[in-house]
């Protein structure tokens, strides 16, 4: 048997409705009969407003028909976040998780021992930084490592190659990173910001025109 109760709640939704295996009708309760669909009563999540025989003798207090309560169910609505906005704050923040990975993954450097591959997490960037300061300062040459050799000692050219390739690494995944989110943000559908993938690939023509320029003028500077 399926019951409701008999009042909504102070929002005026009703709770929703019970299957129970006892043929008592507790007092405040109602039978919802099997025949009555309820599609439209989870539709609109119990925004509803119910016709219901009282009692008489053995007959418990039934519903007998029931329609959408449009001004509940928009009020509440009114209350409730846009989906598209969640969406939106969830591309982003799967977007900035991307961009993080990608730069901390890290860039291959050609090196004097061959193609070489060099982490960018927090702190080899500031041991990068620290050895590019030390070439800078006139120092011949500086010790550091690519990931998972020993530390040797790398010359001038090489620090310097090291670290013009990280950051143009980072200049373009904060480039990418920052298009995207541009495009999640004024994306019109669930579906637009849905399709929005961490690549630049695919990505409208003005937001990959205004790309390519960036990175091409900050290549040639």
């Amino acid at each position: 048997m399926k019951l409701i109760r008999s009042t909504p709640n102070p929002s005026g939704a009703y709770p929703p409705i019970q299957e129970v295996s006892t043929t008592n009708v507790p007092e405040g309760m109602a039978v919802w009969p099997d025949s009555l669909e309820t599609d439209t009563f989870y539709q609109y999540g119990g925004y509803v407003l119910l016709a219901i025989n009282a009692a008489y003798e053995e007959t418990p207090a039934t519903v007998a028909s029931y329609v959408p309560n449009m001004e509940a169910w928009e009020a509440w609505k009114s209350t409730q976040p846009d989906p598209i906005d969640e969406a939106k704050a969830k591309k982003a923040a799967e977007l900035s998780a991307a961009c993080n990975a990608a730069i901390v993954a890290g860039m291959d450097v050609e090196t004097t021992q061959g193609m070489e591959h060099f982490s960018l997490a927090e702190t080899d960037q500031i041991n990068l930084t620290a050895a590019h300061s030390a070439i800078q300062a006139g120092a011949p040459g500086y010790p550091y490592h690519a990931d998972g050799e020993l530390c040797r000692m790398f010359t001038a050219l090489e620090i310097n190659a090291i670290s013009a390739a990280s950051i143009a690494h980072k200049l373009y995944h904060t480039t990418l990173c920052n298009h995207l989110l541009t495009w999640a943000r004024r994306a019109e559908t669930i579906e637009e910001v849905n399709g929005i993938t961490y690549t630049d690939e695919g990505m409208p023509e003005d937001l990959a025109a205004n790309m390519a320029q960036i990175l091409s003028t900050a290549q040639n500077g």
